[in-house]
């Protein structure tokens, strides 16, 4: 899906007051091994520091800008999303920040601080196993399908979702 950078912009104006305005830092290693291994004399390496967004990564910004492109009624609905990490802190912490009910599925070993770190920004984590042979993530977002179905609430993806995509490409 081909996303024009106007509306990214248009993005970025309705996430701007709720992020963090985060750095470009030059990094002198990087630019050595580039200089180094490509040839480069003049290359020069900047790293976004996304570490930090609320969350600790670029994540926020996509779970925060498609909780606000929601109308109300859905939002009213509550939200579900299958994640072992990032995505689980970041929609934990816009769906906090915006009022709306949060349910995180994830895969049962999904690191354990930071699924803690989900539940303390207010969601419900569930936790799937999958059947023998299955892939954990195809598990999770299976049973995170069906709680969606049962719920009512509203399937959110973490990265093939357009509102997803526009608010995470504002980092740049």
């Amino acid at each position: 899906m081909p996303i024009a950078p106007d509306r990214v912009r248009g993005a970025l104006e309705t996430i701007r007051s709720r992020v963090v305005r985060t750095p470009l830092l030059e990094s002198p290693l990087l630019n050595e091994l580039v200089r180094s291994r490509r040839g480069v004399a003049d290359a020069r390496v900047f790293v976004k520091a996304e570490c930090l967004q609320h969350t600790g990564a670029f994540k926020f910004r996509g779970a925060l800008h498609k909780l606000l492109c929601m109308d109300d009624e859905t939002r009213g609905r509550g939200v579900c999303a299958f994640s072992s990490g990032n995505f689980a802190q970041a929609l934990a912490l816009a769906a906090r920040e915006t009022g709306v009910q949060c349910t995180i599925i994830a895969p049962h070993d999904a690191p354990a601080v930071k699924m803690e770190r989900t539940r303390g920004y207010g969601a419900e984590v569930v936790f799937s196993t999958p059947a023998a042979g299955e892939n954990r993530e195809v598990a999770a977002a299976a049973l995170a399908e069906r709680f969606s179905v049962t719920s009512g609430r509203t399937l959110l993806h973490p990265f093939d979702d357009e509102d997803v995509i526009l608010g995470q490409g504002t980092l740049a």
